[in-house]
């Protein structure tokens, strides 16, 4: 049998209240505490304890949403990020555009253009017509100009000019009395053929025996060649207008 049961009951009524007075004061402790913490709260911050509650439940709240906004952060930048490679890959793109553009525009004849090249004069001839003489016969024509333009893309060149006109596709030529219509503007000798491109290639090809320049020296025309480590040819300043032709869908 338990020995307790058997010891006396001033001892057992004794040791009960021992342990209840052991258990009152870890009440009173903890409850002393509260009270001291409340109370250093209240002098020291001045803030009631269940006001700190509430306040500490707003931080726990604001701790939570700054996680959230900094996993938001993170999501942004990475788009950001890719933003950013997107942007500098349609610079890249659009550097290539731009320098293909440039390009097309000098082949258009749209902007000014300078390089090596050669210099041709051409000249009415000289020599005087006597009774009867056809006068057309001292006079250059559309075509001996047509021809020594001709003979100049064919060996090379790259811009053109002639008397300060830029020659692109559509430019035409035609007389009108003693003086060429080019680029809808008359022009009159002595015409200055500036040239742009292989100047070795262009004089080789200039002085063929069988060449326009050739047969004009026979004529009596004055005609002067002249190479050049840097030639000036303008820009086109005309209009474009095309009436008939249409791009191609798809191309």
């Amino acid at each position: 049998m338990d020995l307790f049961q058997h010891a006396p009951r001033s001892w057992r009524v004794t040791r009960l209240q021992a342990g209840l007075a052991l258990v009152l004061a870890v009440v009173g402790f903890f409850a002393v505490t509260q009270i001291r913490n409340e109370m250093l709260i209240r002098q020291q911050l001045r803030v009631p304890s269940q006001r700190l509650e509430e306040l500490g439940f707003m931080l726990r709240g604001m701790e939570r949403s700054r996680a959230a906004m900094e996993a938001q952060i993170g999501q942004i930048r990475g788009q950001l990020h890719a933003y950013e490679q997107a942007a500098a890959q349609g610079r890249a793109q659009l550097e290539g555009l731009g320098r293909q553009l440039a390009a097309f525009r000098a082949q258009a004849g749209h902007v000014p253009l300078a390089g090596p090249g050669v210099m041709v004069e051409l000249d009415d001839s000289p020599f005087p017509l006597r009774p009867g003489d056809d006068p057309n016969t001292v006079i250059l024509h559309y075509t001996d100009l047509q021809g020594v333009l001709n003979e100049l893309w064919a060996s090379g060149a790259e811009a053109v000019a002639v008397n300060g006109e830029r020659m692109i596709t559509t430019t035409g030529l035609n007389c009108v009395g003693t003086t060429i219509i080019c680029n809808a503007k008359r022009i009159a000798p002595p015409y200055r053929i500036a040239a742009i491109g292989d100047v070795e290639q262009m004089v080789r090809y200039l002085a063929r025996p069988d060449g326009v320049l050739a047969g004009l020296r026979a004529f009596g025309f004055p005609v002067k060649v002249a190479k050049s480590a840097r030639l000036a040819v303008p820009a086109y300043r005309g209009s474009y207008r095309f009436t008939h032709a249409t791009p191609v869908a798809g191309d």
